[in-house]
């Protein structure tokens, strides 16, 4: 009888353990179950907009991938063949355009250019990207900006890399850590307020290839430039008042030859303009500078993108401009990627706020060298902010520049949250300046006018982390005792994980003769 109840007792409780081992496989299943509807709904909650590439651009071949001289290659936008990426399934036309690896200055204005490819799209809630390059072994993959924290999944057999994006912004993917085919990617959110042809004052481009030459815009006129869209040429406006230029089209320059000292084809180009406001457009191929305001008032440039890569190819340049915000641009530029100036008046009022930056060549954020051209009588370059900017790389001269080259006053500066991800600076003949930050007040004879020399007051840098590269040195120097750099106070500075808390620690070159009230903090 014992023996039967322990016999029971037993078949009890293997069926309880059973019925545990069940239950818990069953949570399992469940759980995975609720997770499948959860995304599933996330993807019906998910809205995607893909834009066609226009038909008539050629696809890239191999031979057109060569590292060339303008002159002995295409230069031509084309469509890229070695780089496919897929939105939530499906196919997301890539662009194959021209960058420039080099790091010194060709005289001949023909430097060695490569390509790189960019796609587009715009989304809400969820977008799942898969990135095939079929030419690279993936080593490694960096997906910027890495504040993101975005992890790749990456198939190597396959040579894939996947990952999902909620937020509309400028992404950036490197492979193997080398600048060579890094993939642009131009997330948009959902665009909004899309002006009718029929409208007033609207000029109206439609998707497909244009070449249009010039566009110059009146009073109150709009230029609409929309997605799927690439046109040959340039937009000006000149004394115009409450112009615009909207849409997530392609102004491309590649049909115009290198600037070399002739004739500049700027293709956005604002001139003695009040009430003017750029957003989300993309530019491609400039012969030299990208976007460029004089003596403008007034001015919103939004979810700009930008990629140059011939010499002079400043990105964002604004010269005696008063009342610009500046945001959510993406420049990639060989020459300075955000740039102040004074050519004609003073320079005031001015906000870069939430940019990335990939400068190949020449200075991040500038002010200078020309801060008088106009040889203006107390000439000043004041109230100008850099704020909340993401370096991704910075292969040549200074991250952060204030350059007097002329006899301005450069007062009340600040530069805000600066993320360098990696610094470079000093490759090829970027050597001359290899700083990090450089405040300097020189004469140039490249750049000068004026007969005297100028001061610097006033200037707060506050927040500048260096993530990967090198321990660049930074310099602070006036001209002479009267021309001088001061009170300027440097704060919350970490280098490659090293908290800055002296200028000696921080590699500063300081001439005392010439400089006041210099605090680090």
């Amino acid at each position: 009888m014992e023996s039967k109840k322990r016999l029971f007792s037993i078949v009890e409780w293997f069926v309880i353990l059973l019925l545990i081992v069940f239950l818990f496989l069953l949570a399992i299943k469940t759980r995975d179950k609720l997770s499948a509807v959860k995304d599933m709904v996330s993807m019906e909650e998910s809205k995607l907009v893909l834009y066609q590439g226009p038909k008539s651009l050629r696809d890239a071949t191999k031979e057109d991938l060569k590292a060339a001289k303008e002159k002995d290659r295409d230069f031509s936008l084309l469509h890229c063949t070695d780089t496919i990426v897929k939105v939530n399934g499906y196919d997301s036309y890539v662009y194959d355009t021209n960058v420039n690896h080099s790091r010194t200055w060709a005289t001949d204005y023909m430097p060695v250019q490569s390509r790189t490819p960019i796609t587009y799209f715009d989304f809400q809630g969820q977008a799942n990207i898969e990135v095939t390059v079929e030419d690279i072994e993936l080593a490694s993959v960096k997906i910027s900006p890495q504040s993101i924290e975005l992890e790749p999944l990456i198939d190597r057999d396959n040579n894939k890399v996947s990952f999902t994006i909620t937020e509309p912004g400028n992404y950036t993917v490197t492979f193997n850590d080398s600048p060579a085919r890094a993939l642009h990617i131009f997330a948009n959110p959902l665009e909004t307020n899309v002006p009718s042809p029929e409208d007033e004052g609207v000029v109206f481009i439609g998707p497909g290839e244009w070449n249009i030459e010039s566009i110059m815009l009146e009073d109150n006129q709009t230029l609409y430039i929309s997605g799927g869209a690439v046109i040959h040429g340039v937009v000006n406006a000149d004394h115009a008042k409450n112009v615009k230029v909207l849409g997530r089209g392609i102004i491309d320059g590649s049909g115009y030859k290198t600037w070399g000292g002739s004739s500049a084809h700027i293709p956005l180009k604002f001139d003695n303009c009040n009430n003017v406001e750029l957003r989300d457009v993309i530019v491609l191929n400039p012969n030299a500078w990208v976007l460029n305001s004089l003596s403008t008032k007034n001015e919103i440039i939004d979810g700009v993108r930008i990629i140059s890569s011939r010499p002079n190819g400043d990105g964002i340049t604004l010269q005696s401009c008063e009342n610009v915000t500046v945001e959510n641009c993406f420049v990639r530029s060989w020459d300075d990627s955000l740039v102040v100036k004074n050519y004609v008046g003073d320079s005031k009022n001015i906000i870069f706020k939430n940019n990335q930056l990939w400068t190949d060549f020449a200075q991040s954020m500038e002010i200078g060298f020309e801060t008088n051209k106009g040889n203006k009588k107390e000439a000043i370059i004041s109230d100008i902010t850099f704020e909340d900017i993401i370096v991704l790389n910075n292969f040549h001269k200074p991250v952060i520049s204030l350059h007097n080259g002329d006899d301005a006053l450069i007062k009340d500066i600040v530069f805000k949250n600066i993320t360098v991800e990696n610094a470079q600076m000093g490759s090829g003949d970027g050597d001359v300046m290899p700083y990090l930050i450089d405040l300097y007040i020189t004469e140039n004879p490249n750049w000068s006018t004026s007969k005297d020399r100028g001061q610097i007051r006033n200037v707060l840098i506050d927040g500048v982390t260096v993530l990967a590269g090198k321990f660049a040195p930074s310099r602070i120097e006036g001209y002479d005792e009267a021309h001088t750099v001061e009170d300027v106070t440097i704060r919350n500075v970490e280098i490659l994980g090293d908290k800055i808390r002296s200028f000696e620690q921080g590699k500063f070159q300081i001439d005392t003769e010439s400089t006041k009230n210099l605090v680090i903090e």
